[in-house]
């Protein structure tokens, strides 16, 4: 049997569990705050003691060598129900709450406790700086109101610690912001701006010059051509930026993979059809994962792109089964392949680069880094499997 249950013990480890400190390494100013509190009240033990829903777990203990406790047996139980601040057992022997108390009557048979609780600024108690002696014992005025001060700069070092991390958690998302958006900015002024210049250069050219018609909707044709790269490449900043504000929105639902593949192939029909390259999907047929529909179709449709783009006369290929615990979908083409220079960078962030496809095609690079980021954002993992003249194959794992 527990020895007490506070009324408020949902909202209690709601916040115990908020203050993530549960479990963490030995911190010395903590440690120094037991060692002060045992010099104080001139005992052996000095705890700072952590109440969750089946054990108290010590952030600092001074002359216990032990890390946690049962619930069942620990006197923190007693300290955080106390209304007025201080809870003290003289004598363990002679209290009945303690007769069948196994810290009270194993070898360390403690006879003294006395503790203080730890109060968030919220209210809730997580638990007690305590004190205890293996004779009988009692603090006089001064003891207990320096405890009671110890208590509360605990807890005030705790949420301090909390905020610190908060803090240093929202400097790495704005480090990582300015870094998405220096390098948009970067691929902006090269691959969009230069393009674009151009396009100018020859719509300029066309206008001011009297050339023949079959070589002016040659030119035509060929800033169409440079139009619809850069528009493709828009649209892949749109939606990388998109992710950067909804990475942790994530819209889960139950999706049959083989319709998923269906779809997306039918896209391509007619690109692949010009390149003369057979669309392929071989994914088992009930097969479904519990993910993002968006992130999920992105990934995919980005990857038969890049596959077209590097493959003539050739097919692309999607499968996808479970394993263990995994669905593993699969895009394989039988393409140029890469180098294993190439494929060590492929989703490298700060090398950036595209090579032209079978077709001259052009592209930014972009398209991997934001199907990575939707990867990594699905918590799934991707590998690739290329060899020059031959194909690649890139695997994609995700949890069921």
């Amino acid at each position: 049997m527990r020895n007490q249950i506070p009324y408020n013990e949902s909202d209690r480890l709601k916040e115990l569990y908020g203050l993530r400190i549960l479990d963490e390494q030995s911190e010395q100013e903590f440690n120094d705050v037991v060692e002060l509190a045992s010099q104080i009240c001139n005992v052996p033990v000095s705890l700072i003691s952590l109440l969750e829903v089946n054990r108290q777990w010590f952030k600092a203990a001074k002359g216990l060598d032990i890390k946690e406790t049962p619930h069942e047996i620990a006197f923190c139980s007693y300290g955080i129900s106390e209304e007025d601040g201080f809870f003290e057992i003289t004598d363990t022997l002679y209290d009945t709450r303690f007769k069948n108390n196994n810290a009270a009557n194993s070898e360390s048979h403690l006879r003294y406790y006395a503790g203080t609780p730890l109060v968030t600024s919220r209210g809730f108690k997580v638990g007690t700086l305590c004190v205890a002696d293996v004779k009988p014992n009692r603090l006089n005025a001064h003891q207990i109101f320096a405890l009671k001060v110890l208590s509360q700069q605990v807890t005030k070092m705790i949420e301090l610690k909390l905020a610190n991390n908060k803090v240093e958690n929202q400097n790495q998302h704005l480090q990582h912001e300015n870094e998405m958006q220096q390098l948009m900015l970067s691929i902006i002024a090269h691959d969009v701006r230069n393009p674009i210049a151009a396009i100018k250069g020859v719509m300029d050219f066309v206008a001011t010059n009297n050339i023949p018609e079959a070589d002016k909707q040659k030119l035509t044709g060929m800033y169409a051509e440079q139009l619809d790269v850069t528009l493709d490449l828009l649209n892949n900043l749109v939606d990388w930026s998109k992710m950067q504000i909804t990475m942790n929105d994530v819209m889960l639902q139950n999706l049959n993979l083989f319709d998923t593949a269906e779809s997306l192939l039918k896209q391509f029909q007619l690109s692949a059809r010009f390149k003369n390259n057979s669309l392929i999907n071989l994914v088992e047929k009930d097969l479904y994962l519990h993910t993002d529909n968006n992130m999920l179709r992105f990934i995919i449709r980005n990857l038969i792109a890049n596959a077209n783009k590097y493959t003539e006369n050739g097919s692309i290929t999607l499968y996808a089964h479970s394993e263990k615990d995994k669905i593993v979908f699969t895009v394989n083409d039988t393409g140029t392949g890469m180098s294993k220079e190439k494929v060590k960078n492929l989703f490298n962030k700060t090398m950036i680069e595209s090579t032209p496809g079978t077709n001259y095609e052009k592209g930014s690079g972009l398209g991997l880094i934001l199907t990575k980021g939707f990867i990594d954002c699905l918590n799934g993992k991707v590998e690739v499997e290329s060899e020059e003249g031959k194909g690649t194959t890139v695997y994609l794992y995700f949890n069921r």
